[in-house]
């Protein structure tokens, strides 16, 4: 049977994760960490969670999220996870279909698996020693639930590329420091953030068009964090940061972003070559980011010692 999760399922659920899940590629959590990520999380819902049971014992589950509050929220529901042991074709449509109901019932047009899911899984980086990304942009295409959901309707209508680079070796390289000094000579730096000297950091955000961005970028500006700006003068023209280790000891990675009227000056290699120094010095061991399979900037990062590590597919269902 399919049915919502109550708080008596949070103890199979949590089996799952660290059978079925780990083995998908996520990251072992004790029961406090799954309770904080995903039980406890500010857009956790039993009305878009469903579990399979059969003869008592739960064998799965499905999770989403949705609220005009989220990015496109207000057309959207977004597929957090689905765990299910002895996978098969009908029992995956069954789990996605209760969900996609629930999504259906709140007046959302769409299901889908993107990075705007506030909801954050973190899973473990192939051919590290245990490193973590905080989240996913998608379903990983090495999976069997990725080839399932497009089975089922599901459209694969971009590809994210993880990237990975250790930074116990890394330093700037000199021809850095030399477009550095070039850039200044043409009014081009990159320093930390200083509400007293520099200006325009939201309207730089804001002609970035990305909603996340500017939730995120001017309130770390007005916390004073470690928020590293790509300046045109004293006018910020560009962003990296905020700045600063996670528990796992992942460089915190927002993105990169230069305005229009400030682009091919070289500001978005140069903030990123400044972000994995600062990274390195506050403490954290490694970097990792997505990028967009043709974005132009992989070239950026797999010149920087960026490796592929795993690939993702950014998948959508009109319901």
């Amino acid at each position: 049977m399919i049915r919502n999760y109550t708080a008596s399922d949070g103890a199979s659920l949590l089996r799952l994760w660290n059978t079925l899940g780990v083995k998908a590629g996520y990251a072992p959590l004790e029961q406090t960490q799954f309770r904080r990520l995903l039980l406890e999380h500010p857009d956790f819902s039993p009305e878009y969670t469903f579990v399979l049971e059969e003869e008592g014992q739960v064998l799965g589950f499905v999770n989403g999220c949705t609220g005009d509050h989220i990015p496109r929220g207000d057309l959207r529901g977004y597929v957090s996870c689905l765990l299910l042991q002895n996978q098969t074709e009908e029992n995956t449509a069954l789990l996605l279909g209760a969900l996609e109901d629930a999504f259906r019932r709140a007046g959302r047009t769409q299901s889908a698996v993107t990075f705007f899911n506030p909801i954050r899984l973190p899973w473990i980086i192939p051919g590290t020693p245990g490193h973590q990304h905080n989240n996913a942009p998608g379903v990983a295409v090495d999976l069997p639930l990725h080839d399932a959901m497009q089975k089922l309707g599901y459209r694969e209508f971009a590809r994210e590329c993880a990237m990975y680079l250790d930074l116990s070796d890394y330093s700037t390289p000199d021809w850095v420091e030399r477009k550095a000094a070039r850039m200044a000579e043409e009014g081009y730096t990159v320093a930390r953030y200083d509400s007293r000297k520099h200006r325009g950091l939201e309207e730089m955000v804001v002609a970035l068009e990305n909603p996340m961005w500017s939730a995120e970028i001017p309130a770390a500006g007005k916390a004073g964090m470690d928020l590293l700006v790509g300046l045109r003068g004293d006018t910020c023209a560009g962003f990296t940061g905020p700045v600063y280790p996670e528990e796992t000891g992942r460089g915190y990675f927002a993105g990169i972003g230069v305005a229009p009227q400030y682009e091919r000056h070289g500001l978005g290699t140069l903030l990123f070559y400044r972000l994995l120094q600062r990274e390195k010095e506050a403490g954290a061991k490694y970097m990792s980011l997505f990028t967009g399979q043709t974005n132009h900037a992989k070239q950026i990062y797999l010149g920087a010692g960026f490796r592929i590590v795993r690939t993702f597919g950014v998948m959508l269902k009109e319901l």
